[in-house]
């Protein structure tokens, strides 16, 4: 009789810890089922736990260098913009010439005529001054400082000079784009072809030229050398648009390619750490069936048990 309890307390004792197990893997199954997560905590499952660690990292990365795609293209977009205004700008200033030329104007006409250049020389350095997310854009690294000031009839750059002027982003692991342009590369430089001026100082020397006698010698050689000039830095604008244009197209590229990576990592992610909720639930309903069989059996035995022992 002995040996019988011996043997049934060690069933019993074996039960017993079937069903603590029986309810540990309940709970991890409800956990999964609650949470969504099969991987908690790294000991669950070290390997997946590493892995997830390391795919997080990458998403993490990724999600900044999609921050600054984004802002490189609205940067390169403020920028289009202003370089297409400053064009219009020009297109006026032509309009000016051609009209001043008429020697049938009046000098009353030419007053107006230069009041409108002060007009446009003033909307030029303010769009110059454009600021995009409080930066301003033409004014190299030194996005604080603003760059054009008007003082005493010149125009004069305080912004950063071109040996310092890059701004660039990392738009992928190991590649960069320069997005700004430079102000006093692309406005205060001499162009050959107008003649030595830049694209500010064409603009100065209309208003001066405008301002001049009719019976000046060289008035209307100035403003017809004025016409070719606006042509050549209408070219110059308009090229550094078509190289905006073009960085803004590759930035949407690399953009669509970020946003194809992030859901790649993301499904990895999911396939890695989080739990398969419809296995889970068909497999708590099953561990539960399981669980109560082990109550059953458990609570028979520890009948018998004590008839065993009152015997």
């Amino acid at each position: 009789m002995r040996d019988l309890r011996v043997s049934t307390n060690h069933l019993l004792n074996n039960m017993m810890k079937g069903v603590g197990n029986q309810l540990s893997q309940l709970n991890e199954l409800s956990q999964d089922i609650a949470t969504g997560k099969r991987v908690r905590k790294p000991s669950e499952d070290p390997v997946a736990a590493s892995r997830g660690l390391a795919l997080r990292a990458l998403k993490s990365g990724l999600e900044q260098h999609k921050m600054n795609v984004a802002d490189g293209r609205d940067w390169l977009l403020a920028t289009e913009t202003s370089l297409m205004n400053l064009n219009d700008l020009f297109e006026q200033a032509n309009v000016l010439v051609l009209d001043a030329a008429n020697q049938t104007r009046s000098d009353k006409d030419k007053e107006s005529f230069v009041q409108e250049l002060d007009r446009i020389i003033e909307e030029a350095i303010a769009v110059l001054n454009t600021k995009h997310d409080d930066r301003y854009i033409f004014s190299g690294l030194a996005t604080t400082t603003q760059p054009f000031v008007l003082e005493n009839g010149e125009i004069v750059y305080y912004g950063a000079d071109d040996t310092d002027g890059r701004k660039e982003i990392e738009v992928e692991p190991g590649m960069t784009m320069q997005i700004n342009i430079n102000g006093k590369l692309a406005f205060m430089t001499d162009l050959e072809e107008a003649g030595n001026r830049s694209v500010l100082r064409t603009l100065l020397d209309i208003r001066e030229h405008v301002a001049e006698s009719y019976l000046s010698p060289t008035f209307h050689d100035d403003l017809a050398e004025d016409i070719d000039a606006i042509a050549i830095v209408q070219d110059h604008i308009l090229n550094h648009v078509t190289g905006v244009g073009a960085k803004v197209r590759n930035l949407q590229r690399v953009s669509a390619k970020l946003t194809q990576n992030e859901v790649e990592i993301e499904s990895l992610l999911s396939k890695t750490l989080d739990a398969d909720i419809a296995k889970a639930v068909v497999e708590l309903q099953l561990q539960k069936t399981v669980y109560m069989a082990i109550l059953y059996s458990t609570s028979d035995i520890m009948k018998t048990s004590l008839l065993d022992y009152l015997r």
